[in-house]
Parts: structure tokens; C-alpha cells; sequence
């Protein structure tokens, strides 16, 4: 006869201050133990109902997790003969086995970023290096492990984060980041899901200032007085293409060629999201687009990428300047045009968002033109996407709206 019994091993104590949640096993008068492999404080366990109370934060995952582990164990022991189960639970001889030594935050994160950029997402691995900087300037102490990492910790960061004048979806930003690096070092088994210290911290992002600025001031930088050829002519002519081009972002528009364009459509992919967007070439965007036929370098269709270079993270490097660049000349279009309004390369995206609504389309329109989900995932895929045509004429019409 077998019996089995879900006890808390109060003989033993982790660091954490938690016990291990053992089986123990009753068979011809002696008595065994096996792990569950969870681990709780005294005060989450219920010695009544043989249950995981509802203050632990896994407390539903870890019960069904305990029931499945016991079912297992109990339908095991109970169809085999009295010598299988002796020979089951006799102690197994101990094998030496070399343990690998447990990374550190540091050590793990930087085989992420070699990771990818062995795999040239460049962009990713600027944002594990921002995130990780981060992190060392509030722990400089390379020995930080993921255990270390509690709820204290989070709580601390995030104080020493604001209380340096970053701004809060900054701080947001990096501690997202930092759970991310969790997520996959318990994935990895580097850490016990246990442990995860992230369920009491409030992760969510103040809403932005509004960047989108009105038609009437898109129409005033087009009729602005530019000398032609000159720096801030060329932002100019940046930003306006991606407003012809629903919102494309900088990045995107940098990298456009010429065999981008086929019968009169721009196709593309969105560095971002991999999103394939076909966008129909409006005239406004062909004049702007007719302006470098002479002078295109390395077949760019717009001169922002005028160099040969010789790496996807000096491409990108060399956008982000770019990006610098122009907004510094659409900072000064702003005073130019005499508005107060905010105005960078992100503003073109905003501003045909907010006048295609202005002009009456739909959210589920704007949101289809813009290759964002809209409404519910799941209902979603049954419903068959916007005709092209609704979609260039949608375009078709912000683009005149600030042309009159």
C-alpha cells in the first residue's frame, strides 16, 4: 500500500526565506521524499487544504502545477508492483556532474547583445546596451545576480532612475527592459520562476504629448521659402515625403531604393514591425522624388544614407544622425512658420493620423493605412482587410488637404 502526503519541509531554509514543498511517500513501513520543486514562505502554504494560498503571487499556476505533479506521482506508484516502487524510490547513486557557473545580469545580457547582433538586429542590441547602461549606473557591481533582483531592488531603481530627472516612460522603458532580461533567464532556467519579483511592480507608461501638429501648419512648412539645396530644404523634403507616404517612418524612408518602386507603388517592409506595406506614389511624393533623379548615391531614392558604408550598424548609425540632423532644421521651420507646436521626423506619422480623422475616416481605416491592429486579435483574422483602393484614396485625400 502507497500513500502520499504534500508537506512543507520546515527542516530546511533557503536564503529567501522560503521552504521546499516535498511528497512524502509511505510504502511497507518506511518513508520517502521527492521535491516539487516549489518553494514558499510558512505563510503561503495552507497545512489544512494542502494548498498554495492566494498571497503568493503564482498562486493558481503553482496549485495546478502541484495537482498535476501529485496526479503523476500517484498514478506512477499505485499500478506498480512492490519491487518497481522500492527500486523507484531507493536513493540513486550520486553523480558528480560539473555545475556551470550561474551568469550574472551582466554577463547574461551581453551574450544577448552578441546574440543579436550576430543576428544584425542592430536596433535591438542598441536597446539591451541603453538598458543595461542603465542599470550599471544605479549597480555598478558586475556580480549582480537575478536572485538579487526583488522587489526592493525594482523599487529602488525606480527611485534612483526619477530622482535623476529621467522621465517617467523612460524609467518605464528600462524597467520593462529589465523584466524582459527575467523573463528569458527564467526561460533559460538561470533563475526559478519563483522568484520573479516583478508581479507587485506597476509597469505603465505615461501617455504622451501630442505630436501631431494641424493641416494649416503642414501646408505652411510646403509654402515656406527654402533655399533650394540647402540643409534645411532637404529636411524638408524628408519630412513631406513621409507624409506622402502615410507616416513612414525615418529609418524606412532612409533605406528606400529605387527597386522599391514598381508601376508607380512603393513597396516596402517596416524595419520595426516587418510589416510589407504598397503605397501608390502620389504626385506630390514624385516631385520630391524627381528632385535627386540626378543625384542619387548607392541608389537611395532620398540623399539621407549618401555614403557607401560597409555595416548594417554604421547604416544605422549613420540614420540616427540623420534623424539629429533633421530635427534640429524642423525645430526651426517651427519658428520659421512662427507655431510653438513641437515639430520632428515623428510628427509626419502623427499629423496624417489626426487629419485622416479630421477628414471623417474611420479609426478601422486610419488603423489598416498605418498597418496597426485594430479591435480584437481573434475576431480580427476573420474579417478581410481594406480594398487598396479605399486605402490610396484615403491617402490620396489627406495629401490634398494640405495642398490647397
Amino acid at each position: 500500500m502507497v500513500t502520499i502526503k504534500v508537506f512543507l519541509d520546515k527542516r530546511r531554509i533557503t536564503k529567501e526565506e522560503t521552504y521546499p514543498l516535498n511528497f512524502r511517500i509511505y510504502h511497507l513501513n518506511k518513508s520517502f521524499t521527492r521535491s516539487s520543486k516549489i518553494y514558499l514562505k510558512e505563510n503561503q502554504w495552507d497545512i489544512q487544504k494542502k494548498a498554495i494560498k492566494s498571497n503568493h503571487p503564482n498562486a493558481n499556476t503553482l496549485n495546478r502545477l502541484l495537482l498535476k505533479s501529485f496526479a503523476d506521482l500517484q498514478s506512477e506508484l499505485l499500478l506498480a508492483d512492490n519491487a518497481k516502487i522500492v527500486e523507484y524510490l531507493s536513493p540513486k547513486p550520486i553523480q558528480l556532474i560539473e555545475k556551470k557557473p550561474i551568469p550574472t545580469v551582466f554577463s547574461f545580457v551581453s551574450d544577448l547583445i552578441s546574440e543579436l547582433r550576430t543576428d544584425n538586429k542592430i536596433g535591438n542590441a542598441w536597446v539591451y546596451e541603453s538598458a543595461i547602461n542603465a542599470l550599471k549606473r544605479f549597480h555598478p557591481d558586475e556580480s549582480l545576480t537575478f536572485e538579487q533582483i526583488d522587489f526592493e531592488f525594482l523599487d529602488n531603481y525606480n527611485k534612483f532612475l526619477l530622482r535623476r530627472d529621467v522621465k517617467h516612460n523612460t524609467a518605464f522603458f528600462y524597467i520593462r527592459t529589465l523584466r524582459a532580461f527575467y523573463n528569458k533567464a527564467i526561460k533559460l532556467k538561470v533563475v526559478d520562476r519563483n522568484l520573479y519579483p516583478f508581479h507587485d511592480i506597476k509597469l505603465k507608461a505615461e501617455r504622451t504629448k501630442k505630436r501631431a501638429i494641424d493641416k494649416t501648419l503642414i501646408t505652411a512648412i510646403i509654402e515656406l521659402d527654402l533655399p533650394e539645396g540647402s540643409t534645411i530644404w532637404h529636411a524638408r523634403n524628408w519630412f513631406m515625403m513621409s507624409f506622402y507616404l502615410m507616416g513612414i517612418s525615418f529609418v524606412d524612408l532612409a533605406l528606400l531604393q529605387t527597386n522599391n518602386i514598381k508601376n508607380g507603388r512603393i513597396h516596402y517592409k517596416r524595419q520595426k514591425t516587418g510589416k510589407v506595406y504598397d503605397i501608390r506614389v502620389l504626385p506630390q511624393a514624385q516631385k520630391i522624388i524627381d528632385l535627386y533623379s540626378s543625384k542619387r548615391s548607392q541608389n537611395y531614392l532620398l540623399p539621407i544614407i549618401n555614403r557607401k558604408v560597409d555595416s548594417e550598424e554604421i547604416r544605422l548609425r549613420l540614420i540616427k544622425d540623420r534623424t539629429r540632423l533633421a530635427n534640429k532644421y524642423l525645430k526651426r521651420m517651427a519658428e520659421l512658420i512662427e507655431t510653438n507646436e513641437t515639430i520632428t521626423t515623428y510628427t509626419s506619422r502623427h499629423s496624417w493620423a489626426t487629419i485622416c480623422k479630421k477628414l471623417g475616416f474611420s479609426i478601422e481605416i486610419i488603423a489598416e493605412c498605418l498597418g496597426h491592429e485594430y479591435g480584437n486579435k481573434t475576431t480580427a483574422v476573420y474579417l478581410d482587410t481594406f480594398d487598396q483602393e479605399v486605402i490610396d484614396d484615403t491617402n490620396e485625400k489627406v495629401a490634398k488637404s494640405v495642398n490647397c
